[in-house]
């Protein structure tokens, strides 16, 4: 592939980091900045958008507006619509989403919400890089995805927190800071997305993602689990959610357990790839141990703590680990120019005036909302495991998943902070046996489960495994889906 312009670019000013190598949690799940940008920072930058109005009018009395796709060939035949939502608890906050109906049996089958990380990253790029109807070819077409979710699954993917993706505010009020905000928004969106589907409103409901979704995704549940428990006078306008369950590749969700284990595949993993000489082990693992204690004493409420394990991960452990040259969600692979090549037609197509005019946006798409990254700088080394107990006990299913190439959020501190989560089955999963995860007689991973928590490793994948093992990715979600065995 020739050699294209960066999709990001830096808009904070940093200070020259102590160590030649660049920064690789700058680009965290697809995020465009650095953690030094973080340290640096004397100042807010708001990325107000410069937004036309949408295409479609609002219907009378409703927030939703939104453009219907339903039989042209664009990236998908089936009934799929995209469109905004405004938020009713912000100034002018409009959220972006791309819906599609399952390609099998629509109302049966259940309702999906997907949540690309960052923070700050467009779920557009996992629609059409990952796990959606269609990717996008050289030449800028759609091409038809096999495995895509949609084959037995109606799927909402969404542009959050608020200005990511084509989602935009024109007030720097609405800008999200934390999990409660992200709780809050998703909430009232699906309030919004329901009303105008009424037809999905009693549909198994899930909500999906990877990455800084390890936030997200957990948060996001807890808050609509404890709004449907509130009183029935307080919530009698609201529209019940039939939450079933959550899943999270690759995710970030307990950085105190998760980022002393970063190293854990430096030297010894399933490629035999050495990561970092041999005479620099030791202290990065010492660092990596560090890291972990300032993010629990950030989880305990030392905000320059939170700051100061992101620097740490960044500079000392990431960056001693990518100095062989090698892509950090995905060892296997050696980075040329960039580890992110992959994602340059999608970002292409996505600003295309054709794709624009179809979608009913006026926009420009940036993978990355650089400011929502910053805004969230103090919740990323939050704790968000403590939600999943208490989704567990109130019957809603929990599948986390990792492919086992990835250093980011490797497959070891996952399966790590499913092993230590503190609930009534714990023991019972710590000696569950494990299984191998088959699809059609072969081997993709290994599958952990017990009642209504499974942890899955998957071979051959590195972060974004949907686009590493779409076969095995589409069987493991919809075995989740369907509540069936996932080993099979």
């Amino acid at each position: 592939m020739t050699e294209q312009a960066p999709l990001f670019r830096l808009v904070v000013p940093a200070p020259p980091k102590p160590s030649s190598s660049s920064s690789w949690l700058g680009k965290i799940f697809l995020a465009g900045i650095s953690a030094a940008a973080l340290l640096g920072a004397t100042y807010h930058v708001h990325e107000q958008a410069t937004v036309a109005p949408p295409v479609a009018a609002h219907a009378t009395g409703s927030r939703t507006t939104a453009t219907k796709l339903n039989g042209s060939s664009f990236c998908d035949a089936t009934f799929q619509e995209a469109g905004y939502v405004q938020l009713p608890h912000k100034v002018n906050d409009h959220y972006f989403y791309w819906f599609f109906e399952s390609r099998s049996n629509p109302a049966t089958d259940p309702l999906v919400l997907w949540l690309t990380g960052g923070p700050g990253s467009s779920s557009m790029i996992a629609l059409l890089t990952e796990n959606g109807p269609c990717s996008i070819s050289d030449n800028l077409t759609t091409i038809h995805n096999p495995h895509s979710w949609t084959s037995h699954a109606n799927v909402i993917w969404l542009d959050q927190p608020t200005g990511v993706g084509f989602s935009y505010t024109t007030s720097d009020k609405d800008d999200d800071h934390n999990q409660v905000d992200v709780g809050r928004n998703i909430y009232a969106f699906l309030q919004e997305f329901l009303a105008k589907h009424p037809k999905y409103a009693k549909s198994p409901f899930f909500i999906t993602g990877e990455s800084y979704g390890g936030h997200y995704v957990p948060a996001a549940a807890h808050y609509i689990l404890n709004a449907q428990l509130e009183p029935q006078a307080s919530r009698r306008s609201k529209i019940h959610i039939n939450l079933r369950g959550i899943s999270v590749g690759n995710g970030l969700t307990d950085p105190v357990t998760q980022i002393p284990l970063t190293p854990a595949l430096a030297v010894t993993n399933a490629y035999n790839i050495s990561l970092v000489p041999a005479d620099q082990l030791t202290q990065l693992l010492q660092d990596a141990v560090h890291a972990g204690v300032l993010a629990q004493e950030c989880r305990d409420g030392q905000h320059q703590s939170c700051l100061d394990a992101l620097g740490l991960w960044d500079d000392a452990v990431i960056g001693v680990m990518q100095q062989m040259n090698r892509n950090p969600y995905d060892i296997r692979e050696f980075c040329g120019e960039s580890c992110f090549d992959e994602t340059a037609n999608a970002a292409r197509f996505l600003n295309l005036a054709t794709t624009q005019a179809t979608l009913g946006v006026h926009k420009p798409w940036v993978m990355t909302n650089e400011t929502t990254y910053l805004d969230f700088s103090a919740d990323f080394m939050q704790d968000y495991v403590s939600y999943v107990p208490d989704l567990l006990a109130h019957g809603v299913r929990v599948l986390i998943y990792a492919g086992d190439a990835d250093i980011m959020c490797n497959w070891v501190g996952n399966e790590a902070w499913t092993k230590d989560l503190v609930w009534s089955r714990q023991a019972a999963f710590n000696n569950a046996t494990v299984h191998p995860l088959l699809v059609d007689g072969a081997s993709y991973g290994e599958v952990r489960s017990i009642s209504s928590l499974s942890f899955v490793r998957v071979y051959e994948a590195g972060h974004m495994v949907p686009t590493n093992q779409p076969k095995a990715s589409l069987a493991l979600i919809e075995r989740f889906f369907k509540a069936q065995p996932l080993d099979q």
